[in-house]
């Protein structure tokens, strides 16, 4: 899963609670993605701009969702950087706000290929 540059597409992962981040990121890391970790909105704007990742990765229920959504809509880099939730127990084609929700990490790749 490596882009044109022959590197990993990043994903920013934003959850509080430790054990289902690291849940999240081992999920990440086994598509083949790198993953960088934020556990609150300071830290995940400070990765956002470090790190430019490809999408970003987060829960419904995280305390900062909204947040997160508002920065990204506001940011011209960001507009286009797919903010999605993984929720096997969801209807295809979920939507949680502005995050797109999806039942698989597996459902990851098509909005990296896909123009953003």
């Amino acid at each position: 899963m490596d882009d044109s540059a022959g590197r990993r597409p990043t994903i920013l992962i934003v959850e509080d609670v430790d054990w289902i981040r690291a849940g999240m990121r081992r999920s990440v890391e086994s598509h083949g993605y790198r993953a960088v970790e934020a556990s609150d909105l300071v830290e995940a704007v400070e990765l956002t701009e470090r790190e430019s990742p490809e999408l970003i990765l987060t829960e419904e229920n995280f305390p900062s969702f909204d947040a997160i959504i508002e920065y990204v809509r506001e940011r011209r880099a960001l507009r286009r950087v797919p903010v999605v939730v993984v929720n096997p127990d969801s209807e295809e084609g979920a939507r949680h706000g502005d995050a797109r929700v999806l039942t698989s990490y597996e459902q990851i790749a098509p909005l990296l290929t896909s123009p953003r």
